[in-house]
């Protein structure tokens, strides 16, 4: 039985021996690693060069590589044997060296459905020397230390310290990754290549990192930061927020910072997109919380997007919407929508300068837009431009420029040119007052040079002037202007031309309100003018509202003038209108409404009340040339249609008018009416009623009788008349003279009292004695006092009218009345003849030559043509 017992102990001794052999071979021997490293690793495609170690407490791997993806030069295990019998593997320590993953291998071999081995693995100590990981083709290089590490279904570390080094920056971060998301604090550096924009910039950043397997989210703050393409631009107090994300592989960089520019400061919220192909978005959201350039926006927001294309700007602040490109953050090119004024330009930016540069075009919302005209410049060439204390700014376009220069005490010089017209400017910005002096030497000139539309054809009116304008803005628009006209001409045609000297203007305006406070202009030496105010407003559309304009300060318009469509809606009145020169002194009343369309109808009605008048108008004798071989041609315009007019206007007076000159002195009354209806011709109905008065010629005295002039047709210029004169001799003879017909075909009727011939009635006239008295009697002498009657006649008419008489002859008829033929000569070729005796002709002669002439006669019986040949002999 012992020996059994015995027997038993000692086979179970050896078979202990041998498994003990067995374990120990295992634990301690490299077979048994080897073995196990080409059953597990070999198996889940990991190759390796050596294998080194004891199962019993860690192993040495080197060279380790998992399909190209995964690479290690090193790694050591370190283990208690106990914790690799648990369910999850527990070790001691892991150190790897020379660590280098490319994760974009790694993504790959998942879309192909490799079976990547995850263990299951508790470590308390780990070592990353040397770790490089590849992500997207960009190298990342780190060492890390932690403890802690459980590898599960994620990655969690107690305590993580991890030193980075990316083509981004540099870190150093001290935390834990919990469920493969690292978080802690961080030490960053960002490499120079990405704030190269930016001059002053702290040389490290204190983080808050948050990184996980798909982003990166990183806090930190800055005090001060400056650009190098912006001068004297600096950030302060910047909050930083930078979230990266790696599917995307974009990173979006939140601050928020306060902004100093100069006199300019603000809080900015800045929103940045950054993508790694060097391309850039920034969205700034801005409140200006001090601006003393009193910017007409208080917040705005601005857009930047920089590829290698350049960089792109939107600014957006409401009313005011700007887009810019640059190149070189140097010079930029932008568009400018505003509610006052678009614009196409360049800026450009130096050290302690800058200049804008382009084309504007002004709305009517612009300040002083209607006031200045600025919309007969649709487009304006602008250059502004700053260099230390001074600022200077050019407008220009076509034959229009304006230069400005303001220095330091903001002082404002400048000239504006206007074609050859220059405007010179005095102000300040502070005081808010500007002075502009000009001279022009031709308003007609200027009017042409700017292209102001006034009038259909020529300008009738030219000036040579002088302006001085006082400009205030301080609570509202004011200007105060006088304008001096040393010389100026008004041109209807080539024989109505009025000219004047020594001429001004004085205006004020303010709310849109125009006072021409006086005036004074003279008209063919007419002086007209006002000490009284006249008040003009203008609407919101622009039109002129005359409250009151003066004219002598008695004679009052009012009404509206709408210049869009050259309309008006006027009312003359004066209750007592005085105007006295020496041709004329008048006293009347007047009642007008004056109506003009925009087709150009004119409409006018009313009455003119004249209280007192004495003319003394002597008509001219203008035009006289005495050399027969010039020919004399009258501007008369011819009428293409009729007027496009409508007239009805009354004149009467309330006692007779006189007309006294030195040949005459005659009292009437008028009561007419002028009448035009639309596209027909003006007409004159009505009379003068000719009271008494007397008239001189040659020396002779003829007394006005109770006569009348009637008017009743559109041949106004040429009234039925019905004079009665007197001419008393020395041995009181009383000769009536009866004038009738029309004015350019009088009927002259003699008669005396006693009764005598018209050969006495002549003689009487002209020589003072009868006809028997002054020539002899008979055939001859007959004929010769013939033609003395009409030498005296001639010489008399000649004295006393415009019209150059040639020839005058009194023509003896068969019954014994006396006829007369009157010629006067145009020309040395043409002759107008007209004779009155039994009938009445006109005969107008034109010869050829010295030896034929062609006479067409004109007859009340008929018409004839006849040719002469003359012979000398």
């Amino acid at each position: 039985m012992i020996k059994k017992i015995y027997l038993f102990f000692s086979n179970l001794s050896i078979l202990l021996m041998l498994f003990g052999a067995v374990v120990f071979f295992i634990l301690f021997g490299q077979d048994a690693i080897l073995f196990l490293a080409q059953k597990y690793l070999s198996e889940n495609a990991i190759k390796y060069k050596t294998v080194e170690g004891r199962l019993f407490d860690g192993i040495v791997i080197k060279e380790l590589n998992y399909k190209d993806s995964i690479k290690i030069d090193e790694i050591r295990v370190s283990y208690n044997l106990l914790m690799l019998l648990n369910p999850t593997t527990g070790l001691k320590y892991l150190s790897a060296d020379g660590v280098h993953v490319n994760i974009d291998k790694i993504l790959q071999l998942q879309n192909q459905d490799s079976k990547i081995p995850i263990f299951a693995l508790n470590i308390s100590h780990v070592d990353l020397k040397r770790a490089n990981i590849i992500y997207k083709g960009e190298s990342y290089t780190f060492d890390l230390s932690g403890e802690n590490l459980s590898i599960r279904d994620v990655l969690d570390i107690e305590r993580v310290k991890l030193d980075l080094n990316s083509p981004y920056a540099k870190a150093s971060v001290t935390g834990k990754i919990n469920s493969n998301r690292l978080i802690g604090k961080s030490t960053l550096v960002v490499d120079e290549k990405y704030l190269k924009f930016m001059d002053e910039k702290p040389k490290k950043l204190y983080a808050d990192v948050d990184i996980s397997a798909k982003n990166m989210h990183i806090k930190t703050s800055a005090n001060k930061l400056t650009l190098k393409n912006i001068e004297n631009l600096e950030l302060k107090s910047a909050d930083i927020e930078l979230l990266y994300s790696f599917e995307d592989d974009f990173l979006t960089l939140l601050s928020k910072y306060s902004a100093f520019y100069e006199n300019f400061e603000a809080l900015v919220k800045q929103e940045s997109l950054i993508r790694f192909n060097d391309t850039y978005e920034l969205k700034l959201d801005v409140d200006i919380t001090r601006d003393e350039h009193d910017l007409p926006f208080k917040s705005f927001v601005l857009k930047i997007k920089m590829d290698d294309n350049g960089s792109r700007a939107d600014f957006d602040a409401k009313d005011f919407i700007v887009k810019g490109h640059t190149k070189d953050y140097k010079n930029y090119s932008f568009k400018a929508d505003t509610i006052y004024a678009n614009m196409d330009g360049e800026l450009e930016l130096g050290k302690n300068l800058f200049s804008i540069s382009g084309e504007l075009y002004p709305k009517k919302d612009m300040p002083y837009y209607k006031e200045l005209k600025l919309e007969k410049f649709p487009k304006l060439n602008l250059f502004l431009s700053k260099n230390q204390d001074v600022i200077k700014a050019d407008l220009s376009r076509d034959l229009f420029s304006l230069a400005l220069e303001k220095n330091k005490t903001d002082e404002i010089k400048g000239v504006a040119k206007v074609g050859s017209n220059s405007f010179y400017i005095n102000g300040n910005l502070k005081t808010k007052e500007f002075k502009v002096d000009s001279n022009i030497d031709s308003l007609k000139t200027f009017i042409s040079e700017v292209d102001l539309k006034l009038f259909d054809k020529e300008l009738p009116f030219d000036a040579k002037l002088k302006a001085s304008s006082l400009i205030s803005y301080k609570d509202k628009l004011e200007i105060t202007t006088k304008v001096d006209l040393s010389h100026y001409t008004l041109k209807l045609d080539s024989q109505n031309i009025y000219s004047g000297r020594d001429a001004f203007f004085e205006f004020f305006y303010t709310n849109d309100e125009i006072m021409l406070k006086r005036y004074r202009l003279e008209i063919s030496n007419h002086k007209i003018e006002s000490q009284k105010p006249s008040k003009i407003t203008i609407d919101k559309d622009g039109n002129l509202l005359l409250r009151e304009f003066w004219v002598y300060d008695n004679l009052l318009f009012s009404g509206k003038i709408i210049p869009s469509n050259m309309s008006a809606d006027l009312r003359l009145k004066s209750d007592s209108f005085h105007y006295e020169t020496k041709d004329i002194n008048v006293t009347l009343s007047a009642n007008l409404q004056l109506f003009i369309d925009g087709s150009g109808v004119q409409k006018v009605d009313g009455e003119i009340t004249v209280l007192d008048a004495t003319i003394m108008y002597a008509p001219q004798r203008e035009y006289a040339i005495g050399d027969e071989d010039i020919i004399i041609i009258q501007d008369i315009k011819t009428q293409k249609k009729m007027a496009n007019r409508d007239l009805n206007i009354r004149i009467s007076s309330l006692k007779p008018i006189r007309y006294k000159i030195k040949e005459a002195d005659i009292t009437f009354t008028p009561n007419l009416t002028i009448y035009q209806e639309l596209d027909g011709k003006m007409q004159l109905f009505g009379m003068l009623q000719v009271h008494d008065g007397k008239v001189k010629i040659s020396d002779k005295v003829f007394e006005v009788d109770e006569s009348e002039i009637y008017f009743y047709d559109g041949e106004y210029t040429n009234p039925h008349l019905n004079l009665n004169l007197h001419y008393y001799t020395l041995d009181n003879i009383d000769i009536e003279i009866f004038i009738t017909n029309r004015l350019n075909s009088p009927v002259i009727i003699f008669a005396s009292n006693p009764q005598m011939s018209q050969d006495d009635i002549l003689s009487y006239i002209l020589f003072g004695g009868t006809a028997s008295s002054v020539f002899t009697t008979g055939s001859s002498t007959a004929s010769l006092s013939s033609v003395l009657l009409g030498a005296g006649l001639k010489e008399m008419l000649n004295k006393s009218t415009n019209l150059k008489i040639d020839t005058l002859n009194i023509l003896t008829n068969q019954d014994g009345t006396l006829g007369y033929e009157i010629g006067t000569r145009f020309s040395k070729k043409i002759r107008v003849v007209y004779k009155n005796n039994e009938i009445s002709s006109v005969i107008l002669q034109y010869s050829l030559n010295k030896s034929l002439r062609i006479d067409v006669d004109i007859k009340e019986t008929g018409q004839g043509v006849s040719i002469y040949y003359m012979k000398d002999f």
